[in-house]
């Protein structure tokens, strides 16, 4: 059973309803069939199922007529808003097909002059293609309680083949945010050949994203390179627009090595128009915050745990991931099997729409011994 955008503003306390309902009739009515197939309930990737504003559904339509033109101009329009918010020049501004091509511009840029060292249970897709290019990677294990360990990063960069740490804040998939003087004080031990590469596709969902944020330390001039996203907070995951903020020169070494010639305009035209819709943004966070303590409430009854989220997810531990996943996927609830073989007994659950993730939680308790 669906739920209507007012079922969930009312959760989240909220009443601007009315002026987004044809953002959510539009994304629940799908004639495409890019959406699951009715009575499925897809937890699996993160994606924020208000879709975006109709700010920005009223600009991709307003684009069809035009839509022949290639979307240089409108790059730099967004990276000039992008800019002026964030405190830093449009040039400093790097646009890409998601954060994930920004992320892979990076390995690929960087990867050609030594190692990258990453987290070991971490988003790494990104790094997939640079590492059939040869990209030298290096895994450094967790913490006891599963966080980022920044002692054991800061260890292998002292490495002298080591080029970059890169770092997902909150991480993913276990939804944990690293302690704001902690990575401040990381990033400023790092010898200064070391560039760190923070993703923060989830920062503007985690509680003070203002104060948790490293794009301060870019703007002063730090070698950090802080990639975003619009998959997230914005609702669009199938547009594809991401963008990394950086200094003068990490900036133009990520634009030789980017991939694309140029981004799509409906992602261009949707993120323009929904960039200072300030109070869709308001929304939209409000009600997956809601929907994220709706699970966390559902695994506590299930009498199991999950990582303290400050994201769109949570990594529930369950008997065994892999038969967790298959015995939800038979009443149609989709979510993350096993990350890999070292996390057999965790699994990812997004936040979806209301009646979504009620299913999830009624079918938990059955399922968690699976």
């Amino acid at each position: 059973m669906d739920i209507s955008r007012r079922g969930w503003l009312g959760l989240a306390g909220t009443t601007a309803a009315a002026t987004q309902a044809s953002a959510i009739t539009i994304r629940m009515a799908d004639p495409t069939g890019f959406a699951p197939a009715p009575g499925i309930a897809h937890l699996k990737y993160n994606e924020n199922p208000l879709g975006p504003p109709a700010s920005a559904i009223q600009a991709m339509a307003d684009l069809a007529r035009t839509s022949w033109y290639y979307a240089d101009d409108a790059e730099a329009r967004l990276a000039a808003m992008i800019g002026k918010r964030l405190g830093v020049p449009a040039s400093q501004v790097v646009l890409g097909h998601g954060s994930s091509e920004v992320i892979t511009s990076a390995a690929l840029a960087w990867g050609r002059r030594g190692t990258i060292v990453m987290p070991a249970l971490q988003f790494d897709e990104p790094l997939l293609y640079p590492m059939a290019q040869g990209l030298s990677l290096r895994r450094v294990a967790m913490a006891p309680d599963m966080g980022i360990d920044l002692g054991a990063l800061g260890r292998a960069a002292a490495a002298p083949d080591v080029v970059m740490i890169y770092l997902c804040n909150p991480n993913n998939p276990t939804g944990m945010v690293l302690p704001t003087a902690e990575l401040v004080a990381f990033a400023r031990s790092l010898p200064p050949r070391v560039t760190l590469l923070v993703d923060e596709a989830y920062m503007e969902l985690a509680d003070d994203p203002a104060a948790r944020t490293m794009l301060p330390l870019v703007a002063s001039g730090a070698n950090i390179i802080v990639t975003r996203t619009f998959s997230k907070l914005f609702g669009m995951a199938g547009l594809r627009i991401g963008y990394a903020v950086a200094s003068p020169a990490n900036a133009a070494e990520l634009k030789r090595h980017r991939l694309t010639i140029s981004l799509n305009a409906p992602g261009l035209a949707a993120a323009i128009a929904a960039w200072d819709d300030t109070r869709f943004q308001a929304d939209s966070r409000a009600q997956i915050i809601a929907a994220r303590r709706v699970l966390e409430a559902a695994v506590a009854r299930a009498g199991t745990v999950a990582l303290p989220s400050q994201t769109n997810f949570l990594f529930v531990k369950v008997a065994d991931a892999n038969r967790f996943s298959a015995a939800m996927a038979q009443k149609g609830i989709l979510v993350r099997g096993a990350w890999g073989p070292a996390w057999p007994n965790w699994s990812r659950v997004s936040t979806g729409r209301l009646a979504d993730v009620q299913r999830f939680a009624d079918a938990l308790p059955g399922l968690v011994n699976a």
